[in-house]
């Protein structure tokens, strides 16, 4: 594995609340290389798109990054200034939000703000930003892209809108993508078709992709790894295919069993009892042991240490943390 684009250590961002501090990261640890995807999978309010945000140094009051690491070509992040890290921001590092309207002003047609995104970053004529900005829809499966350029937001369909998001984020050619559940508002054959364009663009261009969502079978289709976020915490990592046929922590094993796929027409789906705990009132000990059909007394005392071990496949190591973990493929049921 290469020198990874993105190292992120210890990262903790808290909000603080009149009730007390909200720790909606605490503690994650993850890294990126070049040209490789990242899964970040959990149900809402695991801390996933906060993570996000907290990479970007969008956080604002009253959350607050405060402690880890996020190492971005060896530089931390965390302590550029302000002016530093705009540069970086759209240039270097781009992020593509749930609602591209975020991202689009309403006001303003396609060319304005896509030139706008690259002249902000280069000393490039008009005329060359323009030709980029119409390559880069053209890329993205945008029909008619001259024309296009110079309509306005509310004249393309959601879909539409979101490849422009997209597009705008791969303009300046990043070395990093973080994508916050781009598709998730869109319907199925749409959903397809831009996993298919950027799956395309990620391998012709080397940049690394951290894609943001719950949906495991898009993970599982666009995703080299993934990294399964509980209460805050990244609670397994590992190669996108060993995590799915072998998960070892009990949250990722109900994720995956929770999915539609192999049941008997008319049969009870599987779900995972209760929720997640608020984040004012985490439990002691491992926050998923109230929900835990695995649970075993000292997870409901003491955290888990993270536990390390080699990829089925030989190609890199599984990260989980867990007490009483679900068992290996073949090996035997640990007595509790």
């Amino acid at each position: 594995m290469s020198a990874p684009v993105l190292d992120v250590r210890g990262l903790r961002t808290v909000f603080h609340t009149s009730k007390g501090p909200l720790p909606a990261v605490d503690g994650v640890d993850f890294a990126v290389a070049p040209g490789e995807v990242l899964g970040l999978v959990g149900e809402s309010g695991s801390g996933k798109s906060v993570t996000g945000f907290s990479i970007m140094g969008l956080v604002d009051p009253p959350g607050a990054v405060t402690a880890g690491q996020v190492l971005f070509g060896g530089r931390d992040l965390r302590r550029l200034p302000p002016e530093a890290m705009r540069r970086l921001r759209g240039d270097r590092i781009a992020m593509v939000f749930q609602d591209p309207l975020m991202t689009l002003n309403p006001v303003l047609r396609i060319d304005e703000q896509m030139v706008e995104a690259i002249r902000e970053h280069h000393a490039v004529p008009w005329r060359d930003a323009r030709a980029r900005a119409r390559d880069a829809l053209g890329q993205m499966g945008i029909p008619a892209p001259e024309e296009r350029l110079d309509a306005y937001p509310h004249q393309f369909s959601g879909g539409m809108r979101q490849r422009v998001a997209i597009a705008i984020a791969m303009l300046n050619r990043p070395d990093l993508i973080i994508a916050d559940e781009p598709t998730t508002a869109l319907d199925v054959t749409i959903q397809g078709q831009i996993l298919f364009e950027m799956q395309r663009l990620i391998a012709g261009s080397g940049t690394a992709l951290i894609w943001i969502t719950h949906d495991l079978a898009v993970v599982a289709e666009l995703a080299d790894r993934i990294a399964v976020m509980y209460a805050g915490r990244i609670v397994e990592q590992g190669w996108t295919d060993d995590v799915l046929d072998r998960p070892r922590h009990p949250y990722t094993d109900g994720l995956i069993r929770s999915v539609p796929a192999e049941d008997a027409p008319g049969g009870r789906l599987h779900q995972i009892d209760g929720m997640a705990p608020p984040l004012l009132a985490r439990p002691p000990g491992c926050a998923f042991a109230p929900r835990c059909p695995r649970a075993l007394a000292p997870c409901r005392v003491d955290a888990p240490e993270e536990s390390v071990a080699a990829a089925a496949d030989g190609g890199g190591g599984r990260h989980w943390r867990c007490h009483n973990p679900v068992p290996a493929p073949g090996a035997p049921e640990a007595a509790p």
